[in-house]
């Protein structure tokens, strides 16, 4: 079993959680959610060794610095396949709407539900948990070591859904979906600190 260290990197005006996930054996890392101050993030990786980044979704505040980590490491993007065309529509991925326009130049490698990734040593599950977005996804690391939930859970609270393509049943069975995992379980969320992943039962 990989031991996995995370980092938190808040990044941008909306301080957005960036997050650095380490196999401690190797050395090499993930990036989840590189949303902005690319710099900020490339300092932050210090002597690690990145293999990828992970969008938990499209929106702007989550992919802002995408081109500028991606082209410094030479690593791929994931992310779910329903959020690819928010990576070259500013309207599409809100920035357009809450800050300066902008697009990612990178190419997304799709995701779909229940994929299994082996990245840096880590075995990851993709969890597809629709409603913020239409591609939002969640990370699940082996071993009950963590979830990396996006907008989809916060700590006392979940993603707005009042965007395009965002849905608030959707979003509901998504939290469902992820209370049927260990409820206590570290869940790292798109804002806010880590909470655990049955924390919002009692408003569902």
């Amino acid at each position: 079993m990989a031991l996995i260290s995370v980092r938190t990197v808040p990044v941008g005006d909306i301080q957005a959680n960036c997050y650095l996930v380490e196999n401690t054996s190797t050395r090499e890392a993930l990036i989840v959610d590189p949303g902005d101050e690319a710099d900020r993030i490339i300092a932050a990786v210090g002597n690690l060794r990145p293999v990828a980044c992970l969008a938990t979704h499209g929106h702007f505040d989550h992919i802002g610095a995408v081109d500028g980590v991606c082209g410094h490491f030479g690593i791929p993007l994931y992310l779910h396949e329903a959020d690819l065309p928010k990576l070259t529509d500013s309207r599409m991925n809100e920035s357009r709407r809450f800050a300066r326009p902008m697009t990612v130049q990178t190419p997304g490698i799709p995701l779909v539900d229940g994929q299994r990734l082996n990245l840096a040593g880590i075995h990851i599950t993709v969890i597809h948990t629709p409603g913020h977005s239409r591609g939002s996804c969640c990370y699940l690391l082996p071993d009950g070591q963590g979830i990396f939930t996006g907008d989809t859970l916060f700590d006392r609270g979940y993603g707005r859904t009042d965007f395009e393509d965002g849905n608030f049943l959707q979003l509901k069975e998504s939290l469902r979906r992820l209370l049927g995992l260990q409820p206590r379980m570290v869940a790292y969320p798109g804002h806010g600190g880590p909470t655990y992943a049955g924390r919002n039962e009692d408003r569902l």
